[in-house]
């Protein structure tokens, strides 16, 4: 039979690999998500209300492709993706917020011919 102090170690050697291998496994979802971000987004604007109340991030992939999201305290939410296609030069839309709870992205083109507008509420 085994005393009750070495029962204690075994059960605290147990235990501390389950926290070591929760640590690991923690800091693999954080490196994976990082990389993924690093992979699929080309760049990303952050643009805060004029109160301050909520914050929408612009993320824009490889064909200049916007995506709106809301941060959140636990992360992001997705609101909206551009329903076209992509483009073939670097372009940057336009934010602004009509209230606290909307925004209008534009797309101005130096051509006025494919000019773009869109209200969204977050």
């Amino acid at each position: 039979m085994m005393s009750v102090k070495k029962r204690r170690m075994k059960s605290r050697r147990i235990a501390i690999k389950h926290i070591v291998l929760l640590a690991a496994f923690f800091l693999v979802i954080c490196f994976c998500r990082g990389c993924c971000s690093a992979l699929f987004v080309s760049y990303r604007e952050i643009h805060t209300s004029p109160q301050g109340t909520n914050t929408v991030i612009v993320e824009y992939d490889h064909v200049c492709r916007p995506y709106v999201y809301k941060k959140t305290w636990y992360g992001k939410k997705h609101i909206w993706t551009y329903p076209g296609g992509g483009f073939m030069e670097t372009v940057c839309f336009g934010v602004e917020w009509l209230s606290e709870d909307e925004i209008r992205m534009t797309y101005d083109d130096l051509d006025d011919e494919y000019d773009e507008k869109f209200i969204l509420a977050i």
